[in-house]
């Protein structure tokens, strides 16, 4: 019987070996609760982004707690209601604890959201550029990553521990809002905001691959190789923590690969498709274990063949083969060198052979 004492965790069964069941430190209700006041913070992330970047004429100091915002903060009230329900239930120091990225995320965005405020009583409200690398919304940043990452944290209890099909699917939702959150603050090196405005009015971003431009060519190898290495290492280093069941990674992209549809309509459909491969190759080479690094290379190899190859399919790719056969290797190499990394920071320590 677990024991669920006041002021403890609550254990479960510790597997012993691959494909052995086991329970975090918390409930799986608990987490649920968590992942869906993340959503719901991401969301409003989402909807607040797009209306300082393309709507800017509709921005005014005055809607702080309306609109996205209040779904935003919304979102965080939630977490910090499970984290207060988690105080009573286990004691003061459960959400300490037992959620910890979660305490430390709800506290720095109380910050962070007081900053905001200030920030826009005191110079008015960002527009377009300066609203991703404003101060106070970095801060917010922090927070919302700390938020995303905590129920990861929380199934991510070491190599080898299998996930049932709630904690996967808990997983899988938690590393798309991370995904989200950090692409939309990165919106200007993100393929999940090609063919928005991102300086409104004056810049509209091609999609990768579709302008054979200079500007358009350099931004386009930079944001392959950002978003290659921000997929392949969140995959990697989740997947070095956790066994989650088979369909996790398509899971998540899949829903990722939502937010381009939703931003950009018909346009963002070849990056759709691309991120569902990606999530369905993710979770191919990693039937058997830890998947060798060459082959989380792949996985992110086969995401940019599948974007260019349905670009190319409606007639729209103008790069060379030389620009986009350059980030398919570009994106191999990446996520190869993710998956050696993670694997060499996890592996014990070589001893010293005697001369």
């Amino acid at each position: 019987m677990a024991d669920r004492s006041e002021g403890t965790r609550y254990r479960g069964p510790v597997a012993t070996h691959r494909g052995a069941s086991w329970r975090p430190p918390i409930g799986w209700g608990w987490l649920v609760a968590l992942m869906a006041a993340d959503t719901v913070a991401a969301v409003g992330l989402f909807g607040d982004i797009a209306r300082h970047v393309d709507r800017t004429e509709l921005l005014t100091g005055a809607d702080f707690l309306s609109g996205w915002h209040l779904v935003l903060y919304g979102g965080v009230t939630g977490v910090g209601l499970v984290l207060g329900l988690l105080a009573l239930r286990h004691g003061p120091r459960a959400p300490l604890r037992l959620l910890p990225s979660a305490t430390y995320g709800v506290g720095i965005l109380c910050v962070g959201g007081l900053a905001d405020a200030l920030w826009h009583e005191a110079f008015g409200v960002e527009a377009a550029f300066e609203a991703l690398v404003s101060p106070p919304h970095l801060l917010i940043l922090l927070g919302l990553v700390l938020l995303m990452v905590a129920p990861v944290g929380a199934l991510a209890a070491g190599p080898g521990r299998a996930l049932d099909g709630v904690q996967s699917v808990v997983l899988a939702l938690s590393v798309t809002s991370l995904l989200l959150v950090v692409s939309l603050f990165t919106g200007y090196l993100t393929p999940l905001i090609g063919g928005s405005e991102l300086q409104a009015g004056t810049y509209l971003e091609p999609l990768l691959g579709t302008s054979a431009e200079d500007y358009d060519v350099s931004r386009g190898l930079a944001v392959a190789l950002w978003f290659s290495a921000l997929v392949s290492v969140t995959v990697a280093v989740v997947r070095a923590r956790t066994d989650p069941a088979l369909g996790t990674w398509t899971i998540a992209f899949g829903f990722l690969g939502l937010a381009p549809l939703v931003a950009n309509g018909d346009a963002a459909t070849p990056l759709t498709v691309a991120l569902l491969v990606y999530g369905l190759a993710s979770d191919l080479v990693g039937l058997r274990g830890r998947p060798h690094p060459l082959l989380t290379g792949l996985a992110t190899a086969a995401l940019w063949v599948t974007l260019f190859a349905a670009v190319a399919r409606r007639g729209d790719l103008a790069w060379g083969r030389e620009l986009w056969t350059g980030v398919v290797t570009t994106g191999f190499l990446v996520g190869a060198a993710a998956g050696q990394a993670v694997r060499w920071m996890g592996s014990e320590p070589r001893e010293a052979t005697p001369a």
